[in-house]
């Protein structure tokens, strides 16, 4: 117990109520010690006077005592008063209020000495700065905790929107499989929502055929065996579709040492389907769907390999359209298009299902046949050819009807590879051609067809390693201006130079063979590009010459040689006027309309024609009207003996005339004495051109004035003179 202090509520209570008793018994022994000195006491025997004697002094003694109680309560209303204060300040720190209670305090303190009431105060200004600081430090740690809090919510917010918006399927797995996150990428690609798979089996994302390895790979993942693996699956999903997904599956460990596996899963189906759509395009031919060249050569290999294996008798049928050019050039290539998707489909109507059809290019197709000899080959070619006959294409106000030459061929045919098997039925195709068209031809392994099939194949090897090894050479034959006998005019031909023998073999042995094989437009552009830098170089050095360049009928209508022609002048910078193209009547006339354009753009940038080899033709005289021709090369068999035949010298006469009427020049070719230049001269002929004049050679002559040898000779030309030299 502590000690009593005079400073304390009981001391102080104590006193006051000890002076109250004191001064009340000190007046209650006066009064009596007054009245019993004066005999002032009642009479007892008088019973009314007793009452309302002692009713008196207990008047007065409850008036002393109503005193005493208020001077009491008088001593200890402040200090209940102050103790009121001090407990009102609990609810204000309870509600945190400190500054409301700490103003109490102040007015409080000083204002009391007692003990308990100072100890009360003091203890709950302690409280209250031990409350605040509480505060202060909880509050501090909550802006700490909320700060933590927002920052862990703003990496799993950027955690959640990185897996929601990465392009990947994510999900996680506990140990028993069950799914337990699911992204929103994953949501869009399946069709299954998060709360539709949560909780559920991971089985339901992998075929019966995949879910065994996937099942094996997270059983070794959970074990700790494996901590990456690599998968690739399908996926079905919420709508049925099948999708290609590659999985790759991993172990992450976490703070309660309890495993998750996470599989990332890259949706493939787009570039699967694109690679299959490239395959499909490498094998493919996209105008018409067919087989391509490239794909047909490996399944050929394959029917050859089967067939070799086990003795089957295959067929090999190849087909071109026959005239299928005219179709394009009277058309245009938009109906030739047409024309072989009709085709294309024709023929796949027509042929077994176990036939393979293809396109090889440009108006070439090919059936491989498996299993078939040569009658149902035969069967098959008349009825493809029946049936392309139905075939009628109305473009604009032309119709247009389809016929083809078919080359046949069986294999295996003793060692022959499928290159020779296909040059075999080359050749037999090109024999249907020479039939007639419209037919087909079988493939017969005589001496005489494979001494032409070897014959064909010597000379496109050989033109192909002179065009990629530079073996061409171009030599000039000079023209002479027969008025004034000079020579500035040449004709440019090509000779093939064999590398071993250093042997000049002319164009007769190769040029056919080249537009055959599709070569001869390289050989083309090779003597082109070749004669203008030429040209270019002479005319650096001051020389004024011109040159003639043969083109090829397949190079008449090819749309490469306006562009390749416009480059090749601009590179060299080269004179356009010196430049004389020379194109068969042949070639002219067999594609008349296309001749008259590319001529015509031709003649725009400045170069001449020269009709090549006229006369020969049924109508020359209307074509040579027809044509923007600028010179007529009259054909040498009409020169050649012309001082001996007065046909050939009517015919000529005849022909300079019109030529002169339409405002042409002439030229005579295979002019070899000086009696056939002399009849020129007579004629009016305006140049000449043969061995009299001069033999082609690699350069160009010295001078331009002409002198005749003093010794001739007259030469019998057959294959050496160049007239299969077009260029």
């Amino acid at each position: 117990m502590r000690s009593f202090s005079r400073n304390s509520l009981q001391w102080v209570a104590a006193a006051k109520t000890f002076s109250s008793v004191l001064i009340a018994g000190l007046i209650a022994l006066i009064v009596f010690a007054y009245l019993f000195h004066t005999n002032a006491l009642p009479d007892h025997s008088d019973l009314v006077s007793a009452v309302l004697y002692y009713a008196l002094a207990g008047l007065v003694l409850v008036i002393l005592a109503a005193l005493f109680a208020a001077r009491h309560y008088q001593t200890l209303t402040h200090p209940l008063e102050n103790l009121d204060q001090i407990t009102q300040t609990l609810p204000l720190l309870s509600a945190k209020k400190y500054d409301e209670a700490r103003q109490i305090f102040e007015s409080t303190d000083g204002h009391t000495r007692l003990l308990e009431i100072n100890d009360l105060l003091k203890a709950s200004k302690q409280l209250s700065s031990v409350l605040e600081q509480l505060d202060q430090n909880v509050s501090q740690r909550s802006k700490m905790l909320h700060a933590a809090n927002e920052e862990l919510r703003g990496e799993r917010d950027f955690v959640k929107n990185l897996l929601d918006t990465a392009q990947l399927i994510i999900l996680t797995i506990d140990t028993d499989f069950k799914l337990t996150m699911f992204n929103d990428y994953g949501e869009k690609i399946t069709g299954f929502s998060e709360a539709e798979v949560l909780n559920s089996d991971v089985a339901r994302f992998f075929p019966a055929g995949n879910w065994t390895e996937a099942q094996t790979l997270f059983r070794e993942l959970s074990a700790g065996n494996l901590h990456i693996a690599q998968q690739e699956s399908e996926l079905i999903d919420k709508n049925g579709h099948i999708r290609d997904i590659s999985w790759l599956h991993s172990r992450i460990e976490n703070n309660i040492n309890q495993a998750v596996l996470m599989s990332v899963g890259l949706d493939m189906t787009e570039k699967k389907e694109a690679e299959k759509r490239i395959v499909w395009m490498a094998e493919h031919d996209p105008l018409t769907d067919l087989c391509n060249r490239r794909k047909f050569v490996e399944e050929f290999e394959k029917s050859l390999r089967t067939a070799l294996r086990y003795s089957h008798n295959n067929t090999l049928l190849l087909l071109d359209l026959d005239q299928f050019k005219d179709i394009n050039d009277t058309s245009g290539h938009r109906a030739g298009d047409e024309l072989l998707k009709l085709v294309a489909k024709t023929l796949k109507q027509v042929v077994r299902y176990t036939d393979l059809v293809a396109r090889l290019g440009g108006d070439e197709f090919a059936v491989l046949m498996p299993e078939t000899n040569e009658l149902g080959a035969v069967t098959l070619s008349k009825k493809i050819l029946l049936e392309l006959n139905k075939i009628q294409l109305e473009y604009g106000t032309v119709k247009h009807k389809v016929t083809a030459s078919i080359g046949v061929v069986g294999f295996p045919l003793h060692d022959a590879t499928i290159h020779e098997l296909m040059g075999f039925a080359d050749l037999a195709m090109y024999k249907a051609k020479s039939a007639g068209k419209n037919t087909y031809h079988l493939f017969s392994a005589d001496d005489q067809t494979r001494e032409q099939l070897e014959t064909r194949v010597f000379w496109k090897h050989k033109i192909e390693e002179a065009l990629e090894n530079n073996h061409f050479v171009l030599h000039y034959q000079p023209i002479l201006n027969i008025e004034h006998s000079t020579i500035q005019h040449y004709e440019v031909l090509i000779r093939m130079r064999d590398p071993g023998s250093g042997e000049m073999r002319m164009p007769g042995k190769f040029i056919q063979i080249a537009e055959e094989v599709g070569l001869i437009q390289s050989i083309d552009q090779f003597v082109i590009q070749q004669s203008i830098r030429q040209l270019s170089k002479l005319q650096s050095e001051g020389k004024d010459v011109k040159f003639a360049i043969n083109l090829s009928g397949s190079m008449v209508d090819a749309p490469v040689l306006l562009p390749f022609l416009k480059r090749v002048i601009k590179k060299y910078e080269v004179d356009p006027t010196k430049l004389i193209f020379e194109v068969t009547e042949t070639a002219a006339v067999s594609n008349l309309q296309q001749a008259k354009l590319m001529m015509t753009a031709i003649k725009a940038l400045g170069c001449q024609f020269s009709l090549d080899d006229f006369g020969v033709g049924f109508a020359s005289f209307s074509y040579m009207r027809q044509l923007p021709i600028d010179i007529i090369k009259i054909d040498g068999i009409f020169i050649k003996d012309l001082d001996k035949n007065a046909d050939d010298q009517l015919f000529v006469k005849a022909l300079i005339d019109v030529a002169k009427g339409l405002g042409r020049k002439t030229i005579a070719e295979f002019v070899e004495n000086k009696d056939i230049l002399t009849l020129l001269r007579q004629y009016g002929v305006d140049y000449a051109q043969g061995y009299h004049i001069g033999r082609p050679e690699a350069r160009i002559l010295k001078s331009a004035d002409w002198q005749p040898l003093e010794e001739e000779t007259r030469f019998i030309i057959v294959d050496e003179q160049d007239k299969n030299s077009a260029s």
